[in-house]
């Protein structure tokens, strides 16, 4: 078929669209922010919404413990936790290019941290600009070391648009591999039922992301619980699946010393919070506990029968992208003594 050129002509088919004035990303170095790493980045790092972007970078939610934490004779820049886990979490911090000194100092403080003498779980490396030899010896040490164990290597960032404020942005060069974490796991001859907590949240993620879900996922592990997080330290949606009691739970955990404080204020929503997600919500103040307290929900669910898992994975699905979406700006919104 033939066609006139009139058809196949662009100029006859413009249309007058306003143009639309658009700015310009522009880097920034970061010292310009942040004249002194150890005197101006690590203290602004540590506060809870800047730990909270790096903690989304990194798949996870992370709480302050100490700034400069002694370790031996040295001083660590960020020793954290992963929310709701004693689980040490060790933060380095670096301007300019990675060096040989700061690699050294990075696992010396993952030796030398936690409580149980093992050590740090998650290790992160911030710095401006990698070396390929360090980018590529932190992608052999999530290949070599035990199941648990990740380190991040995290490229520091700055950005402006015009005159506008600086925004900071974290870049992932190196993360574990969870296949090859899976698969060193599974040649360790974990337990079968850690192995098929971990097959079964494997499951899940791939379920949510075929999906549209609000939720965002650490590495999925082989324990009964799998955490969320939604933005501030110390709060996070938590879903949980136990064998032995057949059951499911969806939760909100908060953890910390600002449970005696924010907890009332949830309490006093109960209203809302019960319109908003349903009248099976209860609260549980965890008087055994002194620092945690949670928002839950919970239904039967067999982990041993697979056959059942569509089903499971659709509420723990539905309910946390509920928790999730409601909670995540709720929490930001909760006030607290500072002195606490």
């Amino acid at each position: 078929m033939k066609y006139s050129k009139a058809l196949v002509n662009p100029s006859a088919f413009r249309m007058e669209v306003p143009l639309i004035q658009l700015g310009k990303l522009e880097p920034v170095e970061v010292r310009k922010a942040w004249p002194s790493e150890p005197a101006d980045f690590t203290p602004w790092l540590a506060l809870d919404e800047n730990l909270s972007l790096l903690g989304e970078a990194v798949g996870m939610e992370l709480e302050l413990i100490e700034i400069e934490s002694s370790v031996g004779s040295f001083r660590l820049d960020i020793l954290a936790k992963r929310a709701g886990t004693e689980e040490r979490v060790v933060i380095e911090n670096q301007f300019g290019w990675t060096d040989h000194s700061h690699f050294g100092q990075l696992l010396t403080y993952a030796s030398g941290v936690g409580n149980d003498g093992t050590g740090a779980r998650t290790i992160i490396w911030i710095a401006e600009t990698f070396t390929e030899p360090h980018r590529a010896a932190l992608d052999w040490l999530n290949k070599c070391t035990e199941p648990g164990i990740s380190f991040f290597g995290v490229q520091i960032e700055l950005w402006k648009i015009g005159e506008s404020p600086f925004a900071p942005r974290f870049n992932l060069v190196s993360k574990p591999n969870l296949w090859q974490k899976e698969l060193t796991q599974a040649t360790n001859n974990p337990s079968a039922t850690g192995l098929l907590y971990q097959e079964f949240w494997t499951e899940f993620v791939r379920y949510c992301t075929q999906r549209d879900t609000v939720m965002r996922f650490p590495s999925p592990p082989a324990q009964t619980w799998f955490p969320t997080p939604i933005g501030r330290s110390g709060y996070g949606v938590n879903l949980t699946i136990s064998k032995m009691l057949k059951k499911l739970e969806c939760q909100l955990w908060i953890d910390g010393r600002r449970v005696k404080t924010t907890f009332p204020q949830l309490l006093a929503k109960e209203k809302e919070i019960h319109k908003v997600l349903g009248s099976d919500v209860m609260f549980d103040q965890m008087p055994d506990r002194k620092n945690c307290c949670k928002i839950f929900e919970t239904r039967d669910g067999d982990l041993s029968n697979r056959d059942e898992w569509p089903e499971l994975f659709a509420w723990l699905k539905e309910r946390g992208d509920a928790y999730v979406s409601y909670f995540t700006p709720l929490v930001k919104t909760l006030t607290f003594d500072k002195d606490l």
